[in-house]
């Protein structure tokens, strides 16, 4: 669940095994109320989300690509924390995909979403990364993704089973022909982007406590 060689690839294993649905940007900004509550993904035209995709992908225009329906989202995120092993992460949910691919350079960025035990469930910093920490929740953000874990206390009979998890986003970005090295604001910019991307699906879980109901104020921790 960490950021490391394995998690990308367990990510792009994710990506590649998933059913993808394109959809245009413009259609994920039409204004369809149904849309978009059938599409978690979509993003309104001139919303932060779309700005710090802008920003962070380098570009103008992107594809926006769906890999669940928001319901189909949920029941796979509750499925995967009932089936959860012992002291191990729960099965991964690959949600939505940004992503620029022209002739000279392309660039993506990946979230996943899946549970991780409280007990065990800090995130680890790599050389480079930098750590988060507000309203109980924590991240990491390096040059090639974050991590944010948070409380979701879950309705009816998950309650109980919910507060000994934490909701675990994995968020991938990836730059071809070369990966930029991420100063802190860009770090800074996919911990808020994470931070935004996880707020949706807290809220189409029906997290009780409401973890990411603030704005994000995102700013890292000091380091030792």
């Amino acid at each position: 669940m960490h950021i490391s060689s394995r998690d990308v690839i367990r990510a792009l294993g994710r990506s590649t095994a998933a059913l993808v649905c394109v959809l245009a940007l413009a259609s994920c900004t039409s204004g369809d109320s149904e849309a978009e509550a059938a599409n978690l993904c979509g993003i309104s035209a001139s919303s932060e989300e779309e700005g710090l995709v802008r920003e962070i992908l380098t570009t103008e225009d992107f594809e926006t690509k769906a890999y669940k329906s928001t319901n189909a989202l949920v029941d796979k995120t509750t499925w995967a924390v009932q089936h959860m092993r012992p002291g191990k992460d729960s099965y991964f949910t690959a949600a939505c995909r940004y992503e620029l691919d022209d002739r000279q350079r392309g660039a993506y960025a990946i979230f996943s979403f899946g549970w991780s035990p409280r007990a065990t469930s800090d995130a680890l910093t790599s050389p480079g990364s930098a750590s988060y920490a507000w309203n109980g929740a924590g991240g990491v953000a390096s040059d090639i993704g974050a991590t944010l874990l948070v409380q979701c206390d879950l309705p009816g009979e998950l309650g109980a089973q919910s507060k000994n998890v934490r909701l675990s986003a994995d968020a991938m970005f990836s730059f071809r022909p070369s990966r930029p090295v991420a100063d802190q604001a860009a770090k800074d910019q996919r911990m808020t982007l994470t931070y935004l991307m996880t707020r949706r699906v807290t809220e189409a879980l029906g997290c009780e406590n409401e973890p990411l109901a603030k704005p994000p104020v995102v700013k890292p921790l000091p380091t030792s």
